[in-house]
């Protein structure tokens, strides 16, 4: 486990070590990984998706004063899996197309696909199930990329629940350690060109992104290579990586 306070007990298989490290007070205040000079623009051609997925204990860490819900209340499975953020068309040229068309979300999708599904792989912690507004995070994503996908509601959904990449059991058995980032990386299958590890302050682990191909429709097929301008976005730039706790759960 390690604690806020720079004190870390690192995970190397079945050995664990315990470090002193000087206090990591630079997590919140670090400026994100730069994204180049991407931009977006309304029109909907694209080339292949960027599935991004998201640790919910460090956004919850990150975001421990606002009192979300899910972070108070998480689903034990979050503790080692990541969870889907959405499937976002790209291009080669590092832009991307959003908000495509004004079609309006229809959460009739949601329960037709199977609300539980959504609710443990793809969830909205800042809100409880209850709450009317726990839908937003479901309706940014098809505003957003969705419509410019080329899908149905319930196929650009659909292909994004079955591009869902498991979590490697590395990450459930480093709960509150670290782990070196290379035996990340590999764990995610392939070479380096097939995951861009996302970090807050550059080594806490906060998301996971992989490349994933589309057919003449625009449905996902299946994992590729990522080029440059995703690559780039990999901001966990130190050679060990730590995977949060969440807050009032693990050892601060």
């Amino acid at each position: 486990m390690f604690r806020r306070d720079g004190v870390y007990l690192v995970a190397a298989g079945a050995t664990v070590l315990l470090i002193l490290l000087p206090l990591a007070c630079a997590r919140l205040s670090a400026p994100p990984a730069s994204s180049g000079t991407s931009t977006s623009d309304h029109d909907p051609h694209f080339d292949f998706y960027v599935f991004s997925m998201s640790f919910q204990p460090e956004f919850c860490y990150a975001h421990k004063r606002e009192n979300f819900d899910g972070c108070n209340h998480p689903n034990d499975e979050w503790r080692g899996a990541l969870t889907i953020h959405g499937l976002w068309p790209e291009r080669k040229d590092g832009s991307w197309p959003s908000s495509c068309s004004e079609e309006a979300f229809d959460p009739s999708v949601i329960d037709e696909l199977g609300r539980e599904r959504f609710l443990q792989h793809w969830p909205n912690v800042k809100f409880p199930p209850s709450s009317p507004e726990y839908d937003d995070f479901w309706v940014h994503e098809w505003t957003k990329h969705g419509t410019c996908s080329g899908l149905s509601q319930k196929d650009y959904f659909e292909s994004a629940l079955e591009s869902y990449v498991p979590t490697p059991a590395l990450v459930k058995m480093a709960e509150g350690a670290k782990v070196p980032k290379k035996e990340l990386i590999a764990a995610y299958g392939g070479g380096s060109n097939m995951v861009a590890l996302v970090c807050d302050a550059r080594r806490y682990l906060s998301e996971v992104r992989v490349c994933v191909g589309k057919d003449a429709v625009g449905k996902a097929t299946g994992r590729i290579p990522c080029n440059e301008g995703v690559l780039r976005e990999a901001s966990c730039s130190e050679d060990e990586v730590y995977i949060s706790t969440f807050p009032h759960t693990g050892v601060e």
